[in-house]
């Protein structure tokens, strides 16, 4: 049997999620859509947030990760639909 350990730093994840966040509104191909991070200055708070922008106004409530990737697979189903 092998062994196999995976380490993923904080850095990598937040790429990680970003990029496939991304990857979800890009699929949604609407011009001027954007996935943007939630810059806080609280430093005690370590999971990342995000927020959907079109155009440079702000389109979604702020989310992590989890929620926003649930919240554009709504969009994507909604799309589909209409």
């Amino acid at each position: 049997m092998y062994n196999i350990n995976i380490n993923l730093n904080n850095k990598n994840m937040a790429t990680t999620e970003i990029a496939a966040l991304k990857n979800a509104v890009e699929y949604l191909k609407l011009n001027g859509l954007a996935v943007l991070e939630h810059y806080t200055q609280d430093k005690r708070k370590t999971n990342k947030k995000y927020f959907l922008s079109l155009n440079g106004t702000c389109q979604s409530p702020v989310l992590g990760y989890e929620q926003m990737n649930h919240f554009i697979l709504g969009m994507i189903k909604m799309k589909e639909l209409c």
